[in-house]
C-alpha cells in the first residue's frame, strides 16, 4: 500500500502553468521497477513539466473535447474515472488517481505490486483507496490557496513536512491532518504513566481547561400524498458530533442517548471506530409494546479533533403524529392557467420559531410563468428568475392562534417551446398537469424525535474533572414533499 509519486497542480487560469508541488518516493520506485519484471515494461515517473501536460491532456483541459484525440477519446479506451492513464514519451503511467479540490488538481500514482502488464482490477490494488485517502487529507491540510500562488507559498512548503510524517518513504501511516499537526507542533507529554502509552492517533494532551462538547443534528424527510389510499411516509435520521478537550492520555467517556418514552426507539446506530461499546437499555414504555428501547449507552475514547460520534435512525412511527408540518395542495386548471389553494399547518408540539420556512412550487412541465396573482395569509410570494418556480416565504413564525397559513393564487403560463425547452425533463414527476410542492424549514434547538444527550449520564474517566456542554441539539433541517 505504497505510492510512487504525488503532485499538485492548478487548474488552467488558477495559477502558474506548472506543478506546484511534487514528491517522488525513490524507494517505492525501486520496488516498482522490480515488480515490472522486464526492464522494458517499467515506465519511470517523468519530470514535473511532462506530468503537468499529461494531466491536462487526459482531462481535456489542454485540447477541448470538441476536438477528437484518438489516444484520449477512442472507444477502445476503458473509462475508469477518477483513475486515468497518462501517456508520456517513455510509456503509459497507470493507475493515476486525480481529484479536484479548491481549484487544484491532486494526483497520485499508486504502486501496483502485481505489475501493470495484465492490469489487475482496481479493487485488487490496495494503493487505490490509500492514495484517495491521502489526497483528501492533503487537500484538507493545504486548504484553499490564494489565486496565483506559486511553489514558494508557505503552505506548499509545509506539505513536504506533512508527507514526511504522514507517508514516510511513500507508505501512508497516520494521514489525519489534525494529528499530524499535533505531532509536529507539540512537545512530549509531561505525564508519566506506567499503564498507558501515548497512542499514535493522539500525540498530544490537552493544555486548556477540560471540556466536552456534544451536539445533535437531525434531519427528517417526508412525503404527503393527500390520498387516503396512500400512506404518508416520514424518515427521521441524525448524527451526534463531539469535541473532547480532556485530561489524561487515553480518557474514556460514557454517555446516554435518550428519547421520550412516547417516541419510537433509536435504531441502526452506526458508531465511530473510537466507540468501544453501544449498549442497549430497555425500559417500560407505552410505545407499541411493553418494552421499548429508549436509551443507548455509548462508551468511547475520543480523538482530539471534532468528530461524528454516531449516526442514528428512528423506527417507523405513526406518520400523522410524527410530522411536524402537514399541508394540503389543490390545483384546478389547464396548461395555460391554474388556480391554487395551499394550506400549511404546524404541529402544536413543534416549537414555533424557524430560522427559515419556505414553500416551493415547481412547474417544469409548463411554459414559463407569465403572470401570478397571489394572496398569502402570511409571508410573501416571489417568482424565480427562470420563471418556472413560485416561492412562498412563510417567515420565522406561524400565527400563534391557528398555527396555520394559507395561499390562494392564480397563475398564467406562457406557451412552452417543447422543441428547445429541456426543462420538461428535469423532474420525472412533472408530466401532463401533475404538480407538487416542497416545504423546507429549519429549527434550532429542536429535534423531531426528541433525541438528546442526557447530561446527567455523562461520565468521564480521566483522573480529573471536565465541563460538559450538551443538552438540546444545535440545529435541525427538514424537507417535505406534498403531492
Amino acid at each position: 500500500m505504497s505510492l510512487r509519486a504525488v503532485w499538485v497542480q492548478p487548474l488552467p487560469g488558477n495559477g502558474p502553468d506548472s506543478v506546484l508541488f511534487s514528491r517522488v518516493f525513490s524507494t517505492v520506485e525501486r520496488r516498482a521497477k522490480i515488480y515490472s519484471g522486464d526492464i522494458e515494461n517499467y515506465v519511470r515517473v517523468p519530470e514535473e513539466g511532462v506530468l503537468y501536460d499529461a494531466v491536462l491532456n487526459v482531462l481535456g483541459l489542454k485540447h477541448p473535447y470538441e476536438v477528437f484525440i484518438e489516444k484520449r477519446d477512442s472507444c477502445d479506451k476503458e473509462q475508469q474515472t477518477p483513475i486515468f492513464e497518462l501517456t508520456t514519451k517513455e510509456g503509459k503511467l497507470w493507475p493515476v488517481f486525480i481529484i479536484e479540490k479548491f481549484g487544484l488538481l491532486y494526483c497520485c500514482l499508486p504502486l501496483v505490486e502485481q505489475g501493470c502488464q495484465a492490469r489487475p482490477p482496481l479493487i485488487e490494488i490496495p494503493g487505490i483507496s490509500v492514495g484517495f485517502s491521502l489526497l483528501l487529507c492533503m487537500a484538507e491540510f493545504l486548504g484553499s490557496l490564494p489565486k496565483g500562488a506559486d511553489q514558494n507559498h508557505r503552505r506548499l512548503q509545509d506539505l513536504h513536512t506533512y508527507l514526511s510524517q504522514a507517508a514516510p518513504f511513500g507508505t501512508p501511516l497516520d494521514i489525519n491532518p489534525t494529528t499530524v499537526r499535533a505531532t509536529l507542533t507539540s512537545k512530549p507529554s509531561a505525564q508519566v504513566s506506567t499503564h498507558n502509552k501515548q497512542p499514535a492517533w493522539k500525540p498530544s494532551t490537552v493544555k486548556t481547561k477540560p471540556q466536552l462538547y456534544v451536539t445533535v443534528s437531525e434531519h427528517a424527510r417526508a412525503v404527503m400524498y393527500g390520498n387516503p389510499q396512500l400512506q404518508d411516509v416520514c424518515n427521521v435520521y441524525g448524527s451526534i458530533s463531539c469535541k473532547a478537550e480532556l485530561e489524561g492520555i487515553i480518557p474514556e467517556v460514557t454517555l446516554n442517548l435518550s428519547v421520550p418514552q412516547d417516541s419510537p426507539p433509536i435504531d441502526n446506530l452506526i458508531v465511530h471506530p473510537c466507540v468501544q461499546a453501544a449498549d442497549t437499555q430497555f425500559v417500560n414504555t407505552g410505545y407499541k409494546s411493553n418494552a421499548s428501547l429508549t436509551q443507548r449507552k455509548v462508551r468511547f475514547t475520543p480523538p482530539s479533533e471534532m468528530f461524528i460520534l454516531c449516526h442514528y435512525t428512528m423506527s417507523d412511527a405513526d406518520t400523522n403524529q410524527s410530522l411536524p408540518i402537514t399541508a394540503s395542495y389543490q390545483m384546478k386548471g389547464n396548461e395555460q392557467e391554474a388556480n391554487l389553494m395551499i394550506k400549511v399547518k404546524l404541529n402544536k408540539r413543534v416549537r414555533n420559531w424557524f430560522e427559515y420556512c419556505e414553500v416551493q412550487l415547481p412547474f417544469y412541465n409548463r411554459g414559463p410563468v407569465s403572470d401570478i396573482d397571489a394572496t398569502p395569509s402570511h409571508g410573501t410570494v416571489i417568482l424565480s428568475s427562470d420563471r418556472r418556480r413560485v416561492g412562498w416565504d412563510i417567515g420565522q413564525r406561524f400565527p400563534s392562534k391557528t398555527l396555520e397559513v394559507t395561499l390562494q393564487a392564480k397563475i398564467r403560463f406562457a406557451e412552452a417551446n417543447r422543441k428547445h425547452d429541456t426543462s420538461v425533463y428535469e423532474d420525472p414527476f412533472c408530466h401532463g398537469i401533475n404538480a407538487y410542492l416542497l416545504i423546507y424549514f429549519k429549527i434550532a434547538d429542536y429535534t423531531n424525535s426528541g433525541c438528546t444527550v442526557d447530561q446527567r449520564s455523562v461520565q468521564i474517566h480521566t483522573g480529573g474533572k471536565a465541563k460538559v456542554t450538551s443538552g438540546r441539539p444545535k440545529r435541525i433541517l427538514f424537507r417535505f414533499t406534498s403531492r
